[in-house]
């Protein structure tokens, strides 16, 4: 990348100053310091994320969130020397810089390549006064709960299978996915997929027999959209399956799979293969982030369904 492409995505994954000089120094862009950092900023600083002084450093004063109501006072030494208290640490508008583009910012489709924050901002969950911080940083830790995490998947979405018997022959599926939890789009960005794929089993068979992915797919470059299936807060999507299914004792089996970097796979391993004369520094990490992304992934729990013997039973239904 040339400097002005780094730097837009230095401004969210790493936006302190001493971290794009240190990136300018790596890289020989143009308007890089003169003179080497001073000997307290680590030397791999700009590899290391959102560190902690982005968020709670300004001006070289520390801030953070007043203590809550009830909470005992810290007697003695305070952390980093004690800190000015501001409420912002608990508003949601804090965490829009990064997650919310401006209204001129990145489209895609006419669709703003970011909007979290104006998806919240839109949801019953504002309105019900549950801030980012609530979920993704329950009891004020530091955890960024989010796709990566089982568990806030599992509380995020709603899943249900249904089994009929249309005749001697066939049989219909029918699953029901929900955005009962998060209060913005299921998934929200671009990069992470939800996998919903029903199979059948049964006498010696288990076959897929349908799938559905949920999230916004666009192609690596980030500038056409091929899908957007992503989940409204409180927003359901239905899918069937009319599947041949002939006597005896048949199971449909919803399997879920999350992909957190769905997209980072897709755009590594398309940069690998575009670029075959890439150094081997660059090509093990590229190749260390793949293996990352893939590793990342992860089911849910089944669900499994007994598909009714006969027309005349009842549908059977199972829910998370």
């Amino acid at each position: 990348m040339d400097q002005g492409h780094g730097n837009d995505c230095l401004r969210c994954h790493a936006p302190l100053a001493e971290q794009k000089a240190l990136m300018a120094l790596e890289r020989g862009w143009p308007n890089a310091p003169a003179a080497p950092p001073p000997g307290w900023v680590p030397a791999d600083l700009h590899l290391r994320g959102l560190a902690c002084a982005a968020c709670h450093v300004r001006r070289h004063e520390r801030f953070g969130p007043p203590a809550r109501p009830g909470a005992p006072a810290i007697e003695g030494r305070k952390p980093h020397g004690g800190f000015v208290a501001e409420a912002a640490f608990s508003d949601s508008r804090f965490c829009s810089t990064c997650h919310q583009f401006a209204p001129d910012g990145r489209r895609v489709n006419g669709k703003l390549l970011e909007n979290t924050y104006e998806e919240w901002r839109a949801s019953r969950h504002a309105r019900e006064g549950r801030a980012c911080q609530a979920c993704h940083m329950p009891e004020r830790r530091h955890l960024w709960r989010g796709i990566h995490d089982p568990e806030m998947v599992k509380r995020a979405l709603g899943r249900e299978v249904t089994a009929a018997r249309l005749d001697a022959g066939r049989a219909r599926v029918t699953v029901r996915l929900a955005n009962r939890g998060a209060g913005h789009h299921l998934p929200t960005y671009v990069v992470p997929k939800i996998m919903a794929s029903v199979y059948l089993r049964g006498p010696g068979t288990h076959m897929l027999v349908g799938q559905h992915v949920v999230g916004r797919t666009l192609n690596v470059a980030l500038d056409r959209e091929i899908a957007d299936t992503r989940l409204a807060p409180d927003a359901t999507h239905e899918f069937a399956f009319d599947i041949a299914v002939g006597p005896g004792r048949w199971r449909a089996v919803l399997r879920t799979e999350v992909a957190p970097g769905e997209h980072y796979e897709r755009m590594f391993a398309d940069m690998r293969r575009r670029n075959p004369g890439l150094d081997e520094a660059t090509r093990a990490q590229l190749d260390e982030a793949l293996g990352k992304a893939v590793a990342a992934r992860f089911f849910l729990d089944e669900l499994e369904v007994a598909i009714p013997e006969a027309p005349a039973d009842a549908p059977a239904r199972v829910a998370n």
